[in-house]
């Protein structure tokens, strides 16, 4: 009979699964070196049982041994008694009980991984995109399972803490700064690495030209990775150029020879092909963008380049939610990207639309609650930022040019109100330079719940 008659059997060491558990028997404090091993990483049924009586019996704060084991086991397992003094006897030490729960883990893994390619050859009738969107998804819930850390006594933690601080007194740890004065001071600095900040707005409010503006802004001194899944790279480079060159967007559309001012155009358009060789600024346009791709393309530029802010344009973009309740898959993305800042050691900037609820009111800044599916932003962003432009709404605004920048939460900081100068026909920003007042119709209550 042919080889290829038998099934093959999935991956499993049944020699590191009775090594765990023997070493479990051996020594209950075990147990507490084992910080990710679940019943549900054996292969073997009989030994799901045995851990998930182990753990039960320690837990409640009692002595796990053979005798009371059998004593709750019996029946359940064949010929319980001997097999338990086998794994009782079948190890002289506990001290590569993390050894082995890795190699149990790691069999644990490759079963799904091949579970999957089954799953993959059982739904071979539906399209390619949509098999790659499920595959990556579930690669993706696999990738996440990591070696979680013991927590530390805090005076332990505080030699590492003291070198934090020399190292941030010499400037070798420093926010990423957007480029803007008030902005970076209202974040104490700028952004900090290993955190997500959300910056929404309603439409034509400049969302995408302020999430482009910190991207340039951070590419001058470090990397920056603009993935556009609303517009192409054309349109990209369009709004790039334009704000480089500090020349009207309309004309890069359209550009002429024959009109006055045409000469200025080009020679500033040449500047700002110029300008430009000095950035380390990726962007990439793929839209319909899963995590798993979005995780992908950030190691690749991070490997290569090295990079410092990941700016996503936008939420509504994002694809492979593994639920059907959209609450739940905003917050599987918040919960990736917040994940893969701190990988990364990347400040991830996300940008979101707001919903019309604002629009409702007679003061239209937005509020937290303007979010969609809020709680999860809320929870996984360090920084929450809204933009506000009130001629938007007010034809006869005297903040015309005014973009109120609203961190309505700072995990380190209060929340507050800065000005930025927007500049339409080049889609940039700049730092205001007149005198600028909060209005007065603010609830300034709005934003007090920045703190957590």
């Amino acid at each position: 009979m042919k080889t290829n008659d038998f099934a093959k059997p999935l991956p499993h060491s049944n020699e590191a699964e009775q090594s765990v558990l023997g070493a479990l028997l051996l020594d209950n404090e075990a147990l507490y070196r084992l910080q990710d091993l679940k019943s549900e990483h054996f292969y073997q049924q009989d030994h799901k049982m045995i851990f998930d009586e182990i753990c039960k019996q320690i837990s409640a704060g009692k002595h796990c041994d053979v005798i009371s084991l059998f004593d709750a086991l019996r029946g359940k397992i064949q010929d319980c008694l001997p097999y338990l003094n086998q794994l009782a006897q079948g190890i002289g030490s506990s001290a590569s009980v993390g050894r082995y729960s890795e190699i149990v883990i790691d069999r644990a893994i490759k079963r799904e991984l091949s579970g999957i390619g089954s799953e993959l050859q059982a739904q071979s009738f539906e399209t390619a995109d949509v098999l790659l969107d499920r595959v990556a998804g579930r690669i993706e819930e696999l990738a996440q399972k990591k070696t979680k850390k013991e927590p530390k006594r805090f005076s332990d933690m505080l030699s590492n803490y003291v070198e934090v601080i020399q190292s941030r007194m010499e400037g070798k740890i420093k926010p990423i700064q957007t480029g803007f004065k008030d902005l970076d001071a209202r974040l104490d600095g700028g952004l900090e690495r290993g955190t997500l900040t959300i910056l929404a707005a309603r439409p034509s409010m400049g969302k995408t030209a302020m999430g482009l503006c910190i991207a340039r802004n951070a590419s001058e001194n470090g990397t920056a990775l603009f993935l556009s899944m609303e517009m192409d790279e054309d349109q990209v480079s369009d709004r790039n150029i334009a704000a480089l060159g500090r020349l009207p967007i309309s004309w890069l559309r359209l550009p002429q020879h024959e009109q006055e001012g045409d000469k200025r155009n080009w020679d500033s358009m040449t500047h700002a092909f110029h300008k430009s060789q000095d950035l380390n600024l990726f962007i990439d346009d793929q839209t319909a963008l899963n995590m798993l791709e979005i995780r992908n393309k950030a190691r690749t530029i991070k490997r290569r380049h090295g990079l410092d802010v990941l700016v996503i344009d936008q939420l509504s973009f994002i694809t492979g939610g593994k639920s059907d309740k959209s609450w739940e898959v905003v917050g599987e993305y918040t919960r990736g990207l917040l994940a893969l800042s701190k990988e990364l050691k990347i400040a991830v900037i996300l940008l979101c639309q707001l919903n019309r609820e604002c629009e409702k009111r007679n003061n239209k800044r937005p509020m937290m609650s303007d979010l969609a599916m809020s709680g999860s932003i809320e929870q996984d962003a360090a920084n929450i930022i809204f933009l506000y432009r009130d001629e938007i709404y007010n034809m006869d605004s005297k903040d015309k040019g005014i973009c109120e920048v609203i961190t309505a939460k700072q995990r380190q900081g209060s929340p507050g109100v800065v000005a930025l100068t927007y500049i339409g026909d080049q889609t940039r920003f700049e730092d205001v330079s007149r005198p600028w007042q909060q209005p007065e119709a603010r609830d300034t209550n709005n934003y007090s719940r920045g703190f957590d």
